[in-house]
C-alpha cells in the first residue's frame, strides 16, 4: 500500500507543478496549441540511467525509483529489500 500511496503522491505533485506551469505560460502558449505531458514507467532488475534534456520538441527527465519488498518479523520490526527498479520518464 505504501508503494501505491508514494506513486500517487508523486503523480499528484507532478500534476500540480505541470498545472502551475500551464497557467503561468506566455501569451503565445495561451492559444491552446501546447504539447502534452506524458509519463512512462520502465521496470528493470538493476538501476538504469535515462537521458535528461531536450529530445526533439520535448524536454525529458528521468527518476530512478527502487521497488521494495518489506517483511515484518515477530518482534514488529520491518525489514525491506530492493527487488527491482523503476525508471520513470517524464516529458513535456
Amino acid at each position: 500500500m505504501t508503494k501505491l500511496s508514494n506513486t500517487f503522491a508523486l503523480a499528484a505533485a507532478f500534476a500540480t507543478l505541470t498545472g502551475a506551469a500551464l497557467f503561468s505560460g506566455s501569451a503565445a502558449q495561451a492559444g491552446g496549441g501546447g504539447k502534452g505531458v506524458f509519463i512512462e514507467d520502465y521496470h528493470f532488475a538493476k538501476p538504469m540511467h535515462g537521458y535528461s534534456g531536450q529530445a526533439g520538441n520535448y524536454y525529458c527527465d528521468y527518476q530512478r525509483l527502487p521497488e521494495r519488498k518489506c517483511v515484518v518479523d515477530s518482534n514488529g520490526r520491518e525489514t525491506c529489500k530492493i527487488v527491482g527498479w523503476t525508471l520513470r520518464e517524464m516529458c513535456q
